[in-house]
């Protein structure tokens, strides 16, 4: 990754949530080109940042960026239709909400400890071939990893639901449930072998 092109009058704050792109921010997209997102790490007033906003950068075509580690939230849609191709997640994020990285481009997503809840559609629509859920989620929506490349899956033992079509179009043969998981009867394909 180049340098960074970043600036805090590229983005829209409110509080400790960055909600956008200034008009700048998008033109830095738009015209110039510049697709590799590095976020502020703290507001103008010196705030860390702790939530991305609802729709803070959907459709802008961005193919890879760095969210701080102080992130608690991905808000709906955020990353929703881009171009990236993996992401690392921050140590403190908790939840990653509804189409949060929606139809991207994703191989690869590298998960903090610290996610509880993983929303409807949040990586639906991508090309994840292969997932390490961290210890701790508790809840894998409807389908939140609808659509991608999966073979094979682990389920942390902490996981109290995985709902409708949370990996519904994939390719995995087969899949252990833990013990105490709710488990929607169309979670997976109906040729994966549920194991419990």
């Amino acid at each position: 990754m180049c340098q960074n092109v970043w600036e805090n009058d590229d983005f829209i704050f409110k509080g400790d949530e960055l909600k956008g792109m200034t008009a700048k921010g998008k033109d830095k997209v738009k015209t110039q080109g510049f697709t590799d997102m590095i976020i502020p790490a703290t507001t103008p007033e010196g705030l860390a940042i702790k939530r991305i906003g609802d729709n803070a950068f959907y459709r802008r075509g961005l193919t890879s960026v760095v969210i701080p580690d102080t992130v608690e939230t991905i808000g709906y849609d955020a990353f929703g239709v881009c171009k990236l191709t993996e992401v690392k997640l921050p140590a403190a994020l908790v939840g990653i909400e509804g189409f949060a990285f929606y139809r991207n481009k994703l191989k690869n997503v590298i998960f903090g400890d610290k996610v509880k809840t993983i929303e409807p559609s949040a990586f639906a629509l991508n090309e994840l071939e292969e997932l390490h859920l961290p210890e701790g989620l508790e809840l894998i929506d409807t389908s939140s990893f609808y659509k991608n490349s999966l073979t094979s899956l682990k389920i942390p033992a902490s996981v109290k639901k995985i709902n409708m079509y949370a990996f519904h179009k994939n390719n995995i043969a087969e899949v252990e449930i833990p013990e105490g998981t709710q488990l929607h009867v169309y979670a997976f394909e109906a040729n994966t072998e549920i194991k419990k």
